[in-house]
């Protein structure tokens, strides 16, 4: 009985530090708000992501950028390839497209989608949306490809 209470015990270590460095490698901010236990039931319990007005993540919401809704589908176009990530279809009719981004971790394929709107006085928002192939928790990877986009295209046109 105790070999089997030890080995649980190290399985669980090892649950535990695997996932910790699974979110580490992500690059998701654990630390703000709304804090990091509701951030790690989020990571552990989701496989997917998205930038929602509603979210409980503020680094999830919609962000303005000073430029045309065309001006920012073709940043997020250059971005997607500067990414390598593997576009799988483009509207341009809609201001959409989805990609294939492949995990750093385990070379898991996630499928996103991205779109582009229009706001007042020729200004535009982008949307994002992450969902993981395999697994119920993709401790933060969809954040992690979300964040990455966002912080590209940041770099290219600032928001507002």
């Amino acid at each position: 009985m105790k070999i089997v209470v030890n080995i649980l015990i190290i399985l669980l270590i090892l649950g535990v530090g695997l996932s910790s460095g699974a979110v580490l490698l992500n690059k998701v901010p654990i630390l703000d708000p709304p804090g990091w236990k509701t951030r790690l039931i989020i990571y552990l319990s989701k496989n997917s992501a998205a930038i929602d007005p509603q979210s409980p993540l503020p680094e999830l919401r919609p962000d303005l950028y000073s430029v045309s809704v065309e001006q920012l589908f073709d940043i997020v176009r250059e971005t997607a390839i500067e990414l390598d990530w593997q576009i799988k279809s483009i509207d341009h009719a809609q201001m959409s497209m989805e990609v294939i981004v492949t995990s750093s971790l385990l070379s898991f394929k996630d499928d996103m989608t991205m779109r582009v709107m229009a706001n007042a006085s020729d200004k535009s928002s982008l949307y994002a949306s992450s969902q993981s192939r395999v697994g119920r928790a993709d401790f933060g990877a969809n954040l992690g490809h979300i964040l990455k986009l966002k912080r590209t295209v940041q770099h290219k046109v600032p928001r507002l």
